[in-house]
């Protein structure tokens, strides 16, 4: 497997040859975030994918983060590479607007952890 690399700011990388893209766990992990920052229906060729962060975030049942941890699951679970989700894991730090996503996978290279943050602030 082979992505374009992405980078700090999450945008894909440009202008550097065969250095524009990663391979082995980094490629199957750039393509877990990338997958778990698109909202639903974002993407006009296949509307029903992506994560409902719409409706998911600012709810207040205990549901909701059993609803998200499920969400980012099936999310993970269809990327290519990973043959098992050991673990995630969900914290809404609600002052910052910010979620965390702890996943840990594990793929055709081995196993891997990985912190995924969602900022939803505007500022």
């Amino acid at each position: 497997m082979k992505i374009r690399a992405l980078d700090s700011n999450g945008d894909w990388v440009f202008g550097q040859g065969k250095g524009s893209y990663v391979t082995g766990v980094k490629a199957i992990i750039e393509d877990i975030d990338t997958a778990l920052h698109i909202f639903m229906g974002e993407i006009f060729w296949q509307t029903t994918f992506g994560v409902d962060w719409f409706n998911l975030i600012g709810g207040k049942a205990p549901q909701v983060q059993q609803n998200i941890i499920l969400q980012c699951r099936q999310i993970i679970a269809s990327r290519e590479g990973v043959t098992k989700i050991n673990s995630v894991t969900v914290t809404f730090t609600s002052y910052r607007r910010n979620l965390n996503i702890v996943y840990d996978i594990s793929t055709v290279f081995g196993a891997y952890s990985n912190t995924f943050v969602k900022g939803f602030n505007a500022a």
